[in-house]
């Protein structure tokens, strides 16, 4: 089949069968050159349709709207869908006929009409989305449309290989080694209940190295020894009694989460047997669009479309023929509604964007500002239009020109200039045509930081127009315009081994690049690596030291050996990746193409995940470096894609097209794992529901994955979200009847329970912050409205039954407050404490559950059995508590045995305190008050509310509140046995532990601050430029060595030792002054 596809590409005609989905299935041939379009196609099968008169409207076979072109392939149904697309790249199937000519079976069959099935559909996925994408479709081609349809292909073959049992019964396990606290209990047998409905439920005593199947012969030996039947016909599994968590697989029973956490609380074990056919069923049924082809974007080589040679007809232009500069003519803009503030004077810039770099801008004159502005001038770029590349913007800005003063020139004005409204333009659009013609664009208000800017970079990143045509500012521009539609071709040309790609000639072969191919890297002939490399900017130090010999020289020939040895060494330089693509000059198509061949020559399991995941930032927008970067992200395992999905999902923004290798990456991930899928889905609808520069690009991604979750997912996505919706609404309620910063009149319980009692809560919902635990009916004498400024609330719900009677499942609803810092924070927790549990150093971090389930609105776990130390504090002596050095010693020893306090508590505070002290340090989180600070009943010290991270502080009354580099107080020093500033083996320990957790997190530097960089796109207030990536590289010492970054945190100890009563001197008046 590939060879014949080949082939189609260098015949001359072509052969077409076409079927009419009629009552007579009349059929019809046509033959014609094979560099036509689709449409000539359609118009070829209209005409012999009309002269034959085997249809009742030949006219209308012209429309895609009314007719279709399908076909079959491996038993799949296609759609000919671009109307534009060269007829020799259709990866139809061919056939060669006797007569030699290549053939192609096609149906003509009427477009199907919209059903009510489908209109309910969409109703369910507009919900859930919180997006409606129908309004926004304008045209078949456009690219929402065209991305919904081209989605569908790795949504289906997803489908296709995925197994529905591991789908519904996916366990959540640990990779790293079992903690050292639980190594004595895995070596012995320890007792599980199993259940089975309400026939039977007996213990027994399981070796945790033995996997879940052992479970289930026993299960199905106690059943026949008691005769007892059950369900034989089915599979069985293993199901956390009262969670939905899943015990299966083929893994250790110590690898399995919640059996860790049992043990480690010593908690006893209950399972339930469940047979796999009593789930909720994950049948997709969902109405589907036929699939359209992965080369619908494509249209032809260089070399079939150069205007050179013997060409029958000019179908397309290739834009590698187009010689001359790019250039734009200004006419002007128009603003319905003048603002409130006008300013004077204003002038437009145009740039040429890749990715957030600018890489030419011209200036229009400067023109008093109006409700209607023309220019009619041209301006021109130094960028040849042959050197554009996919992915390349055309950005437009309308800035402000500050008046001058008296007693100032113009010159001083420069660099002054305010930017007002932006919008941005693909030159090369999502089918890889050149824009040709007029254009008119919405521009967006620009926002600043003090106004609530959402997204870093939106003026460089997004494409996406301001949809509010009657009250935004119009531009309107004319690009140049041809006779033919011009593309860049969809193949680079690749030499034989005497030439390099930059110097191949037009007859040599071509090779793909297309989203079909994400799976593999292209088979490449070795080149010579051609003089292009030497022009490149200059390679620093520390990258010439990590190139493989020769591979910046223009006399290494790479034969067979030398390709070899390319591959062998390429590990030297896979980390300086980043470095040297940085260096290159994107609009040089030569380099480019060189560039291309080294990528693609490339083995993606030799670059480290940080790599890769630096490869999707904002610096690399070329497809092919993000290409490499997405396969090597294709081997993680669930868990590992857990742990990044929520940058993953924010680098979605970067990507110049909403069909990318990364968006079909995250589906295909998505819709093999509930777990990935459940994040994946409140991770995207948060940004639609935020960031309108991105809100079309995230809801069609989000729809891809929804059409193929299943039912029983929808089903829970729906409660989710009706439940979200009803506590917003009583928050925000809560919040206009209670206005007073902290103040909270005694009847503020009673009218809060009113709310929930007259809302429509859902009777029960997975929480959307861990989809393990299901909420069921609210208990409102439990809820409260907490005593903050924003009004967050108090939520306890009814536990699913459980044997162990367990504690009502709590949350924190919060309205008014972007919990994304948060959860970045958290989720570096998590990361950190991998990291530790790698080198089986258990720090006993609570990375609480926190997700951001809209626009400023989101959710927080209530961690059970634990207060914070204000409350320690007041309990023993009011405000004057924070004082008191043995008020947290006395409280931890009311909690355990009597007489003294019990070592595993010390220990374990111990392990917390050294953990939190390291990663507050690191992060620079501030704002540590005592309110801040939480500790459990068994000594288990942890942090909440990070609002204030890399080193921004708060202040009070003007001055600066933190004064050490992390919280280590008195009463801390206390509880280890350090009373009266003496030492202690508490104390030593403490040290050592964190020093060790410290010099591990300096190993995996370079994964921490690209976690926090990718993270720059959310626009978080206190994570906003790059210059915020200074604090994580001096916290972790980078330039220093092993021994020289350990000195100095020892050094950050005896600092916070010796300054400790300035903290306890900030809880008193924090506690006296009531502050939050």
């Amino acid at each position: 089949m590939s060879a014949m596809f080949t082939q189609s590409r260098t015949e001359k005609n072509l052969k077409f069968i076409c079927q009419f989905h009629t009552s007579n299935w009349d059929t019809l041939s046509v033959i014609l050159p094979s560099q036509c379009s689709v449409h000539q196609l359609r118009l070829c099968i209209s005409m012999q349709a009309q002269e034959q008169n085997c249809h009742p409207d030949p006219l209308s076979i012209l429309d895609p709207e009314k007719y279709t072109l399908l076909y079959t392939k491996s038993e799949d149904w296609y759609e000919v869908y671009d109307d534009h697309q060269v007829i020799r790249t259709l990866d139809v199937p061919w056939t060669r006929e006797d007569t030699g000519i290549l053939s192609a079976q096609i149906v003509v069959k009427p477009a199907a009409v919209e059903s009510a099935e489908r209109k309910t559909q969409e109703q369910c996925l507009n919900y859930l989305i919180g997006y409606n994408l129908d309004n926004e479709a304008s045209d078949r081609l456009d690219e929402l449309t065209f991305t919904r349809r081209k989605l569908t292909s790795p949504r289906r073959q997803e489908l296709k290989n995925r197994n529905d049992k591991l789908y519904t019964t996916e366990p959540w396990i640990a990779s790293s080694p079992v903690p050292n606290d639980c190594q004595d209990q895995i070596k012995r047998n320890h007792p599980i209940t199993l259940h089975y409905m309400d026939k039977i439920s007996f213990s027994i005593d399981v070796n945790l190295s033995a996997c879940p199947k052992v479970l289930l012969q026993y299960f199905a030996k106690v059943m026949a020894d008691q005769g007892l039947e059950y369900d034989t016909d089915n599979d069985l599994v293993l199901k956390v009694f009262g969670r939905e968590e899943f015990i299966s697989g083929d893994y250790a029973l110590s690898s399995f989460l919640w059996l860790r956490h049992c043990l480690k609380t010593n908690q006893d074990i209950h399972l339930s047997v469940v047979s796999v056919s009593q789930l909720e069923e994950e049948t997709v049924k969902f109405v589907d669009w036929p699939l359209i082809e992965d080369s619908s974007n494509q249209f032809s080589s260089h070399h079939n479309l150069c205007l050179e040679g013997d060409h029958l007809d000019i179908v397309m232009i290739s834009l590698w023929d187009c010689h001359r500069y790019l250039r734009v003519k200004l006419l002007g803009f128009d603003i319905p509604k003048l603002p409130d503030k006008c300013p004077q004077t204003i002038y437009v810039k145009a740039s040429v964007l890749f990715g957030s770099k600018v890489l030419s801008s011209v200036c229009s004159s400067p023109k008093a500002f109006a409700e209607e502005v023309l220019w009619n001038e041209w301006l021109e770029f130094d960028v040849l239009l042959q050197d554009l590349q996919r992915g390349t913007k055309l950005g437009f800005t309308i800035n402000e020109i500050p008046p001058v003063g008296k007693d100032m020139v113009p010159e001083q004005n420069k660099g002054k200039e305010k930017l007002l409204y932006f919008v941005n333009l693909n030159i090369i659009d999502h089918r890889s045509l050149l824009t040709q013609g007029p254009n008119t664009l919405h521009m967006w208000s620009y926002l600043n930081v003090e106004e609530g800017a959402i997204t870093y970079q939106a003026d460089k990143l997004s494409t996406a127009t301001n949809p509010d045509k009657a009250e935004s500012v119009a531009i309107t521009f004319l690009l140049d315009s041809y006779s033919f539609p011009v593309v860049l071709p969809d193949s680079l040309p690749v030499s034989n081994n005497s030439e390099p790609p930059s110097s191949a000639t037009a007859q040599s072969k071509s090779r793909t690049i297309s989203l079909s191919q994400s799976q593999s890297s292209p088979t490449i002939a070795p080149p010579v690596i051609s003089s292009t490399f030497s022009h490149m900017n200059p390679v620093e130090a520390p990258l010439r030291n990590y190139t493989p010999p020769g591979f910046l020289s223009p006399e290494l020939n790479l034969n067979r050996d030398g390709l070899k040895r390319f591959r062998e060494e390429s590990i030297l330089y896979c980390s300086v990746l980043p470095h040297y693509l940085s260096t290159l000059d994107w609009m040089n198509r030569k380099i480019v193409q060189d560039v291309h061949w080294l990528l693609g020559n490339c083995n993606p399991e030799e670059l480290d995940v940080t790599v890769a995941l630096e490869l999707l930032g904002i610096d690399f927008p070329d497809m092919m470096v993000r290409r490499l970067a997405v396969q090597r992200l294709e081997s993680l395992s669930n868990d590992d894609v857990l742990k990044y999905l929520l940058q993953l999902v924010q680098t979605l923004k970067v990507e110049p097209y909403h069909d990318s290798f990364l968006a079909r990456y995250l589906v295909r991930r998505a819709l093999r794992s509930k777990r990935v899928g459940h994040f994946f889905f409140w991770y995207t609808r948060s940004e639609v529901t935020g960031c309108p520069y991105f809100r079309q690009r995230m809801a069609v991604i989000l729809e891809a994955y929804l059409l193929g979750c299943g039912q029983a997912m929808l089903d829970s996505f729906i409660q989710q979200v009706k439940a979200v919706e009803v506590l917003h609404k009583v928050a925000k309620t809560t919040k206009s009847l209670f206005p007073d910063k902290t103040d909270l009149p005694i009847s503020a319980p009673l009218r809060l329970q009113e709310l929930l009692r007259n809302s429509q809560l859902p009777h029960e919902f997975l929480l959307p912050f861990d989809p393990r635990v299901k909420a069921g009916r609210i208990l409102l004498d439990k809820c409260k409205v907490m005593a903050s400024k924003k009004k967050p609330l108090w939520l306890e719900f009814c536990p699913m039954p459980s044997p162990i009677t367990p504690a009502p499942v709590g949350i924190i609803f919060k309205e008014g407050d972007d919990l994304r810092q948060d959860m970045l924070v958290i989720q570096t927790l998590m990361v950190m404490d991998s990291i530790w549990q790698e080198r089986s150093l258990d720090l006993n971090l609570v990375p609480y559950g926190c997700i951001s389930t809209g626009h400023n609105i989101g959710m927080i776990e209530i961690v059970r059995n634990a207060v914070t130390i204000a409350a320690i504090q007041r309990s023993v002596g009011g405000t004057t508590g924070a004082f008191r050095n043995d008020a947290l010693y006395e409280w931890l020893r009311s909690k355990g045995p009597p007489e003294e306090i019990h070592h595993t508590t010390v220990e374990r505070f111990v392990k917390s305190c050294a953990g939190y002290c390291v990663a507050t340090y690191v992060l620079g989180i501030g704002d540590r008050h005592n309110d801040n600070i939480m500790v459990t009943n068994d000594g288990n010290l942890f942090h909440i509310d990070f609002g204030h991270i890399l080193g921004n502080t708060k202040h009070f009354l003007g001055m600066n509140r933190e004064h050490v580099p992390f919280v280590l107080t008195p009463d801390f020093l206390y509880v280890m046995g350090g009373a009266k500033g003496r030492s202690s083996l508490w104390i030593q320990a403490f040290r050592d532990t964190c020093t060790r957790a410290y010099l591990s997190l300096r190993s995996h530097s370079q994964l921490l601050i690209t976690l926090f960089s990718l993270m720059l796109l959310t626009g978080i207030p206190e994570l906003s430029t790059s210059e915020d990536m200074r604090y994580l590289r001096k916290a972790l010492q980078e330039e220093q060595s092993e021994t020289e970054a350990k000195e100095h945190f020892l050094q950050q100890i005896a600092e916070c030792e010796k300054m400790g009563w300035t903290v306890q001197a900030n809880w008193w008046i924090h506690m006296l002054a009531g502050i939050k």
